[in-house]
């Protein structure tokens, strides 16, 4: 199990039926991360994932596949387990995780 944080980042999920659209990021690990979404993602589906960072010049980008999709009274929280991502991606999850303490 890997180390997680807390954050709240803004995210875009590129959904082919709809194009980018709009989640937040609740929790990241080097693995993946939590989402919060008012739609349901499909369990098993790959997605394109960009992560607004605040305080960077750049977002992350990476690829994901959905590992679950639970119902919440405020819409879908799911997992998204990392299936590639570049280098400048890895490096600043790395900073998030070993840098901050969490973002509220």
């Amino acid at each position: 199990m890997s180390q997680r944080r807390h954050f709240s980042f803004d995210t875009k999920v590129l959904m082919d039926d709809i194009g980018p659209y709009s989640v937040i990021t609740v929790n990241v690990s080097r693995h993946g991360l939590g989402l919060l979404s008012h739609r349901l993602l499909d369990i098993g589906r790959n997605y394109a994932i960009a992560i607004a960072v605040p305080d960077s010049p750049r977002r992350i980008n990476a690829w994901g596949t959905v590992v679950y999709c639970d119902s919440t009274p405020d819409g879908f929280q799911a997992g998204v387990r990392f299936l590639d991502m570049d280098a400048y991606s890895r490096a600043c999850i790395d900073d998030l995780l070993t840098s901050h303490e969490g973002v509220r």
